[in-house]
């Protein structure tokens, strides 16, 4: 595999230049743009395949063209965002969703005045700020109209979660593998206090990911989405989820090294099991077993299979300095109380503190800032100076309002099919109101996805017509393939 690796970049695009990756890039973006128009419910589906795999094709197939590869999954939703937008399907005008859409489009309009911020010196490096924080949020209108039925939304959604397997088994090999190995790029671009766990020669795995939060960000939704389709009775492959997907995603999680995924996966297990033991989670009679059963495979092959990875977590735990109260509160309190006061009344200019836009300053010759936006590592900190305070509780009213709106779905919700998926969407807008969001594109993404595909529920027919309940049951003999627009 790994001469494989070492021989793909001969195949990339590093050779060109600048002017003409740009040129292919926005010929080959037109070509995907114009598909997506047509086909925008699979260019969304696309998209949501490309941000698993991204990394992997920016380290080894095309790491010429990095920043091209960046934008590709962003290309395909521009496709869809301009078709459902602006030219909706007529199957679509029959449906409102019952959201604070108006407050939330007000408040992200808010973010805007931090793009004129003077200290950023180009408009291209403030349209770019405005992307890393908004352009997801479309997200929220778009998901709910995804799927046709709720056997097509069940069906995908689980072979989403078993792409998982392979890039798992990915990380398992990473593991195994020194720092110098071609699978671990991640590594050798960076410090070995970041990239290592503080002691021996192994390293943290990234798996298909450019960094490892993003992986962080791959373990946590994942092992979600999958505790989530376990909980619904309409699942198949079950089995798979329970004896290949969970414990994988748990080795993964010890192999990465970061304690937050461990925190948050025991917060939604928890969550969901309360949730069932309550009858909130409707019919499922075997979930609470399952639960269990996949716990013990997953106690299991971390003792037998895992034990190295299980050793230099807990180990790495131990010698910390940290502690969950820390990390939680006392951190991000002082880091929010520092950038108060180096943010000022209007902040540095929005996205001036990514990472990317640095490098697009000097790739494209623009004047650096006259004032350099301090880096912190809370990103509470790091929105507010970027926008400065004002904007930044603009910003978190909205990320709010997400997070009010599907619990109060979540309660009101009759639906067995769709309380699973409520639930998970909204107990990952928990934790993630203090993780990174804006400055990990991963979970930016899969964070307003997981949320508008929850809305589902929120959705309701403009005209709602009456039947008899015969003739409703004579309508949809099936209630596997009835509308999720209309499943309640």
């Amino acid at each position: 595999m790994e001469l494989f690796l070492t021989g793909l970049p001969l195949l990339a695009a590093s050779k060109l230049t600048l002017s003409q990756l740009l040129a292919a890039g926005v010929m080959v973006g037109s070509l995907i743009v114009a598909w997506s128009f047509f086909h925008w419910r699979a260019a969304v589906k696309v998209a949501f395949v490309i941000a698993l795999l991204e990394g992997a094709i920016r380290k080894w197939l095309l790491p010429g063209g990095q920043e091209m590869i960046y934008f590709l999954k962003d290309t395909f939703l521009v496709g869809a965002y301009i078709k459902f937008f602006l030219f909706p399907d007529p199957e679509l005008r029959s449906y409102s969703l019952k959201i604070p859409t108006t407050a939330i489009c007000m408040l992200a309009a808010m973010i805007f005045p931090a793009a004129l911020n003077s200290n950023i010196g180009s408009a291209l490096l403030a349209v770019y700020g405005l992307k890393i924080y908004l352009f997801y949020i479309p997200l929220l209108f778009l998901m709910p109209y995804l799927f046709r039925t709720e056997r097509d939304m069940n069906r995908q959604m689980t072979w989403y979660a078993l792409i998982a397997i392979p890039i798992c088994m990915l990380g398992v090999v990473q593991f195994a593998s020194g720092a110098s190995s071609q699978l671990n790029v991640y590594a050798q671009e960076s410090e070995q206090g970041i990239s290592g766990f503080g002691f021996g020669e192994k390293v943290r795995i990234t798996g298909t990911f450019s960094y490892i939060t993003g992986h962080l960000t791959f373990i946590i939704f994942f092992s979600a989405l999958t505790i989530s389709l376990l909980a619904q009775n309409q699942t198949r492959w079950k089995w798979l989820l329970m004896g290949g997907v969970l414990p994988l995603l748990a080795a993964n999680a010890m192999m990465n090294g970061s304690r937050a995924s461990i925190y948050i996966i025991g917060f939604v297990l928890i969550g969901f099991t309360l949730a069932a033991v309550a009858g909130q989670l409707g019919n499922n009679k075997k979930f609470t077993a399952m639960l269990l059963s996949a716990m013990a495979i997953c106690a299991l092959a971390g003792s037998y299979f895992f034990y190295e990875a299980y050793l230099n977590l807990s180990t790495r735990a131990k010698v910390s300095d940290d502690n969950v109260y820390t990390r939680a509160v006392e951190h991000p309190l002082n880091a929010l109380e520092q950038s108060l006061s180096d943010a000022g009344f209007g902040g540095f200019g929005i996205g001036m503190a990514h990472p990317a836009t640095e490098g697009m300053r000097r790739a494209l010759k623009i004047p650096a800032p006259t004032k350099k936006a301090p880096v912190y590592d809370m990103e509470v900190a790091q929105v507010v100076v970027e926008l400065g305070p004002l904007l930044a509780v603009a910003w978190y009213v909205l990320r709010l309002i997400c997070v009010f709106t599907v619990w109060g779905a979540y309660f009101a919700c009759r639906s067995t099919f769709q309380k699973p998926i409520l639930l998970m969407a909204a107990l990952l807008n928990l934790p993630y109101m203090l993780m990174g969001v804006v400055y990990n594109h991963t979970a930016n993404m899969l964070l307003f996805g997981v949320t508008g595909l929850a809305f589902v529920s929120l959705v309701e027919p403009v005209v709602k017509r009456r039947f008899p309940q015969g003739r409703r049951q004579q309508l949809n003999p099936d209630k596997s393939k009835t509308p999720v627009l209309a499943a309640k």
